[in-house]
């Protein structure tokens, strides 16, 4: 096992080295390169946390990518939420990447924030710190313009170009954002503020440091009703549920999705939580019915699914545009959600395979190893049974009385 590991630590290191030298490197200049910059230097106040770290990095001299000093612009966010495309401006470099931040650019950030504060000699008032840096967000071009620089310092390392102001706001994500089991204060703040104040997501999480997408799915599961049913899905479950939602949308197939109110109704005739109906619809029901329809049904993915990605140098599911992927007619059939359901499968059985290599050495190459490693095991007849019953239920109740129509 230390010697499989060894060699895949290598096979990784090689690949990378492969790839990089194939590339062009972004130019590079150094941060004091911008007029702004050696303003700001001029002015710092020592007094101040956030610029003493803003000293710090003008005084290194750091070098940064030109394009990304070139468009040197600043987003406020009170939200701990990414920096969307349409946010900015519309006339950017096209060498600059936005959004799509991979577990690579997170750990480079973390490290970089590790070696900043230690540099610095303020691993002991890090809290201090962070509060003065992120939870600064009134709009100040001041302001703003000292937290990109502390982005240029964070985003070192980046193979891609990106703008610091990104760069900023993921720190400020992955740092500040609460995570784990939510307390009983939480809790009751979290009902409490949505019975006064409503569904203002945004609000809420600045309040309490969590992400708008953590505290919606925490309030549906407070307020669910308890008589709600858990556990697998049955089969008369996924024949309702495929009765349900073709009755909402007959091209359901074809148009998506449907809206967050008739889920709530299709869980509330299933008894079960409206959104773990959602997601078995998602990443079990619509997949195997896409799949039926493309004749594709019996065709295993993954193969061809890790091919490409490593043929593409895609090493992360963040860099992979599932959207797109799916129009490709090797995976006609398919579903952004259900691809990306099966490389996290893969993901976590190559990590129990290989438990000594890091997430970030978990690339689509790692993956790729373990599957070609892993012996195929046809599909059981529980689950075959399960299938063609739900098939049949979807031609006879669905196509053909469509059809009928």
């Amino acid at each position: 096992m230390a010697k499989e590991v060894k060699e895949k630590k290598e096979k990784i290191k090689t690949s990378s080295l492969r790839f990089a030298a194939k590339a062009t490197s972004p130019t590079s200049c150094s941060i004091m390169e911008s007029e702004d910059h050696r303003k700001i230097n001029k002015v710092l106040d020592k007094d101040f946390l956030i610029d003493i770290v803003v000293g710090h990095i003008l005084e290194r001299d750091i070098q940064v990518h030109k394009v990304a000093l070139e468009s040197n612009i600043t987003v406020f966010r009170e939200k701990l939420q990414v920096i969307r495309r349409k946010e900015l401006p519309g006339n950017l470099s096209p060498e600059l990447k936005v959004g799509r931040f991979n577990i690579g650019n997170d750990e480079i950030i973390k490290h970089n924030w590790n070696k900043l504060i230690t540099e610095l000699n303020l691993k002991e008032r890090e809290q201090e710190v962070m509060k003065q840096l992120f939870e600064q967000t009134h709009k100040n071009k001041a302001l703003g313009l000292k937290k990109n620089i502390i982005g240029y310092f964070l985003s070192q390392g980046f193979s891609e170009v990106r703008l610091a102001t990104e760069v900023f706001q993921r720190a400020r994500i992955l740092l500040c954002a609460k995570r784990g089991d939510f307390s009983p204060e939480e809790d009751q703040t979290i009902v409490d503020f949505v019975d006064e104040e409503g569904k203002k997501w945004a609000k809420l999480s600045a309040l309490l440091g969590r992400t708008n997408s953590g505290l919606r799915d925490r309030y549906d599961l407070l307020t669910a009703s308890k008589d709600n049913q858990c556990g697998p899905f049955t089969v008369d479950d996924d024949k309702l549920t495929i009765r349900e939602v073709f009755a909402i949308s007959q091209n359901i197939l074809e148009e998506g999705h449907i809206v967050t109110e008739d889920w709530q109704m299709i869980g509330k005739k299933l008894r079960r939580p409206s959104k773990a109906v959602y997601l078995h619809w998602r990443n079990v029901l619509e997949p195997m019915l896409k799949s039926y329809q493309a004749g594709t049904l019996d065709m295993d993915v993954k193969e061809v699914l890790i091919s490409y990605l490593v043929e593409h140098n895609l090493k992360y599911a963040q860099e992979v545009d599932w959207k797109e992927l799916v129009k490709l007619p090797q995976f006609a059939g398919t579903t952004p959600a259900y691809l990306q359901q099966l490389l996290l499968r893969l993901q976590t059985g190559a990590g129990r395979k290989y438990p000594q290599l890091s997430q970030v050495e978990l690339t689509t190459e790692t993956m790729q190893m373990y599957l070609n490693s892993t012996t195929r095991r046809a599909q059981s007849g529980k689950k075959l049974e399960y299938q063609e019953e739900i098939i049949e239920f979807y031609v006879s109740n669905i196509i053909n009385t469509s059809n009928a129509g």
